[in-house]
């Protein structure tokens, strides 16, 4: 009985351990996604801002609280972050 007992705890403790490790590949594996939702979502506000900005004679303009400016060909200048990024069309 003493030894049904142990094996019923090691295995009890091993499905804990298998049971966190599909948690934490879980939680990494949403926070990767979210992470390349936004990426992708400021690549686009670029796009669309260059877009504008070429169709459009304004200075500058604001895409989801960002205000982009034309910084040459296939590139907008970000005043929020202060840098300039490629734009590809």
């Amino acid at each position: 009985m003493i030894k049904l007992k142990g094996f019923l705890v090691i295995e009890s403790f091993i499905a804990i351990i298998i049971a966190v490790i599909a948690v934490s590949c879980l939680y990494v594996t949403v926070a990767e996604n979210q992470k390349n939702g936004r990426e992708l979502e400021l690549k686009t506000d670029r796009a669309y801002a260059y877009h504008i900005l070429n169709k459009t004679d304004l200075k500058q303009i604001m895409v989801h609280n960002r205000i982009y400016q034309k910084a040459g060909h296939h590139h907008v200048w970000d005043t929020t972050t202060e840098q300039t990024f490629a734009v590809k069309e």
